[in-house]
């Protein structure tokens, strides 16, 4: 299973037009495409403003069929051209995660908040990375009760991976944190991951859904 996002950055400007515009232009695009594309904004973190529309897919040839059916389709060509306004400049990043470990029971329901993990590995650890990291996304679980799932980069920085948890609320979110926080024996196994990553480039963000 593959995880495609894409990512916009808006400038500012009124938040309730511009939100206006993002739903609009998931509605359309699941009018249009046979692929349920889900509607994300990033909040509590780096990049206020950007928006996210994300799609789980079995095969990348979906993305393919969908896009296709996307740009011949001129309503929603003109949705995307009137987003113009709302740019800020920093373009639009598309990303693209091979789920390596989903957790069935991310599935279930629909999260309101999201919390994404990325790290990149150090050249010469990826097998003993991956396990470990693994690992971690079951104690994770294990420690906060929200599914957590972990995927590895078929795009962007090579050997980038991603934890990924969901949550209904964001009471469940600060309860996790607060209960990973306060656990001592998930902190040594998360200290353990050290060598197998590089030193830099490890971030959090919070994700809440808007559609």
């Amino acid at each position: 299973m593959y995880l495609f996002s894409r990512e916009a950055r808006l400038g500012p400007g009124n938040p309730v037009e511009q939100g206006a515009w993002a739903v609009s232009v998931t509605e359309k695009v699941n009018q249009i495409s046979e692929v349920e594309v889900q509607l994300w904004t990033r909040v509590l973190s780096p990049g206020l403003g950007t928006f996210a529309w994300t799609a789980s897919v079995e095969e990348l040839s979906e993305l393919e069929a969908s896009d296709a059916k996307l740009l011949a389709d001129s309503t929603y060509v003109d949705l995307v051209a009137q987003g113009a306004k709302y740019e800020s400049g920093q373009g639009i990043n598309d990303s693209l995660l091979q789920m390596v470990y989903p957790d069935p029971d991310a599935a279930n329901g629909q999260p309101q908040y999201v919390s994404v993990v990325d790290a990149v590995i150090a050249p010469g650890n990826t097998s003993k990375a991956v396990d470990a990291a693994i690992e971690v996304a079951q104690a994770a679980k294990r420690v906060s009760g929200r599914p957590t799932s972990f995927a590895v980069g078929a795009s962007g920085p090579y050997g980038g991976v991603a934890w990924i948890t969901v949550y209904d609320s964001i009471e469940q979110l600060q309860k996790a944190g607060e209960d990973i926080a306060a656990d001592a024996s998930f902190g040594a196994q998360v200290d353990k991951l050290g060598p197998l990553f590089l030193p830099e480039g490890t971030t959090q963000l919070f994700y809440r859904r808007i559609a």
